[in-house]
């Protein structure tokens, strides 16, 4: 009998082991899934990762080169580009329910903005495809089912030193580069965190407002500064007419 207790626990031990080495070695193709699977889902276009490598030891991870594809319609550019992504994760969570992500850092994202003739956008486009996703979040009192995604909370999220490139020529507008200031997001998920997917609709909804806010305002600046350059030319027209007529009628006295 105590025989097979021992067997029964180095058979157990030697599971967990099993277990620990297959998501030490496929945590980073689980992230990589995760975020092109519910990147796509949310935003309805396709969204591609380079590459991520996470350390459970340290809990520092970097994920390289997202991409969101522009959705149907528009260029085959990208629309938001992300060279680098840097996470910290909380390795005393991992086996926890939310898992904590102390920090996630975007730096110099990029995003590409089309405007057509109606001044509708791409980015017009994805925001209504994320306000349309319905996610799977959990009510913050339920506990997880067996099965299910844990939940999520991100503690820091920072986006810095983003870049909007704007093409509003169909609407008489040139093309023009525009900063994005700092976004900065605490408590993503809330006390209790939320499901992958949720906390990715959230995030999604702010950095593209964020974009939206910045593009309208400088297209209305631009659009308001070419009226009124139009508008100069037409008084500066009308004024030398009538200087000339004055001049052609001073001539004839």
């Amino acid at each position: 009998m105590k025989r097979t207790i021992i067997i029964a626990a180095i058979l157990l031990l030697l599971v967990i082991v099993g277990i620990s080495v297959y998501l030490y070695n496929s945590m980073d193709a689980l992230v990589e899934g995760a975020i092109e699977k519910h990147g796509s889902r949310i935003m309805g276009t396709k969204v591609s990762v380079g590459s991520v490598d996470i350390s459970l030891k340290s809990g520092k991870g970097t994920i390289r080169n997202v991409e969101v594809d522009n959705p149907e319609g528009y260029s085959d550019d990208e629309l938001l580009t992300l060279d680098e992504v840097s996470i910290d994760i909380d390795v005393k969570s991992i086996n926890r329910d939310p898992i904590v992500i102390d920090e996630v850092r975007i730096s110099a994202p990029k995003a590409r903005v089309q405007v057509d003739d109606r001044a509708r956008s791409n980015v017009s486009v994805i925001r209504a495809n994320v306000d349309k996703y319905r996610t799977t979040s959990v009510p913050r009192e339920q506990k997880q089912d067996a099965g299910r995604e844990k939940r999520i909370l991100i503690e820091k999220f920072v986006f810095e030193e983003g870049l909007v490139d704007v093409d509003a020529t169909p609407m008489g507008v040139q093309a023009f580069d525009q900063e994005l200031p700092p976004l900065r997001l605490s408590n993503v998920g809330g006390p209790h965190g939320d499901t992958p997917d949720a906390i990715g609709k959230e995030i999604s909804r702010e950095f593209l407002a964020a974009v939206r806010a910045v593009v309208e305002d400088r297209i209305k600046q631009r659009a308001t500064d070419k009226a009124k350059e139009v508008l100069t030319r037409e008084a500066d027209k009308a004024l030398d007419k009538i200087l000339n007529r004055k001049a052609a009628n001073d001539s004839t006295r």
